[in-house]
């Protein structure tokens, strides 16, 4: 028998449809290190000197005890590269510039299907873009983020970091440091660097490359349960609905 047509039914239909979109989308966009960051220990001054070998491992941490402040442009221009920073900043701008969290992201396996292109060995993702499009959570933001003393300075920080300034409208920024641009960077920052007066070599790396290698599989997982989780809700609302007002959609 077919099922009678209704208002109610296609409305139903449509916002489900909608919902469904909203969490596919927020699961590909969703910072995952906001969530990680909440459980994640400190990196302090003690632990990075305990180490037995540094190779900038630790940018991207949450920053803890003894990590020196980085408080004006001077100092960053300055710096030769070497040590931690961390600072609290009041604002934080987002650049039209993203870059491949992990080089081992850049390769995907396609395949041929006749004459047409479907899998072909091994095809690179470009390490940078102007857009992220679907493959938005392999990548991260390049944003502004603005010094102590006012200045701004381009910086490749976690997205998790940008969403607790949103909420909050201050953060205090993970332990980072200052490195020189590579020859992408440049090109993909160029129109930054002369529209904000940005120095034109140096860049603070604020995202912690090692951590996402090692807990890629936890990122997949918090991702598919912001998926589950806005699912979950819109159902549990709709059962609330159906509750309160006596009416079941037939779906």
């Amino acid at each position: 028998m077919r099922k009678k047509w209704s208002v109610a039914n296609v409305v139903f239909n449509v916002v489900t449809t909608i919902v469904i979109l909203t969490a596919s989308y927020l699961a590909v966009v969703f910072p995952v290190n906001f969530v990680l960051d909440l459980f994640w220990e400190k990196c302090g001054k003690d632990k990075i000197e305990s180490a037995s070998y540094d190779y900038r491992q630790f940018a991207g941490l949450p920053a803890g005890e003894g990590i020196p402040e980085l408080t004006s442009i001077e100092q960053y221009n300055n710096s030769n590269g070497t040590g931690y920073f961390t600072f609290r900043t009041e604002d934080i701008v987002p650049l039209e510039a993203y870059r491949l969290k992990s080089s081992s992201d850049a390769m995907d396996t396609k395949y041929r299907r006749g004459k047409r292109l479907v899998s072909s060995g091994i095809t690179r993702w470009n390490t940078y873009g102007k857009k992220a499009g679907f493959k938005r959570y392999l990548f991260n933001r390049y944003y502004l983020v603005k010094l102590p003393d006012g200045n701004y300075v381009a910086a490749f920080l976690d997205d998790g970091v940008y969403l607790r300034y949103c909420l909050t409208g201050s953060v205090q920024l993970p332990v980072g440091y200052i490195e020189f641009m590579d020859s992408g960077e440049k090109k993909l920052l160029a129109p930054y660097i002369e529209e904000y007066k940005l120095h034109e070599e140096k860049i603070l790396n604020m995202f912690c490359e090692e951590r996402y290698e090692k807990y890629k599989i936890l990122n997949y997982i918090v991702l598919i349960a912001v998926w589950a989780l806005v699912l979950t809700v819109y159902f549990l609302l709709l059962m609330l609905v159906e509750r309160v007002f006596g009416h079941k959609v037939d779906t």
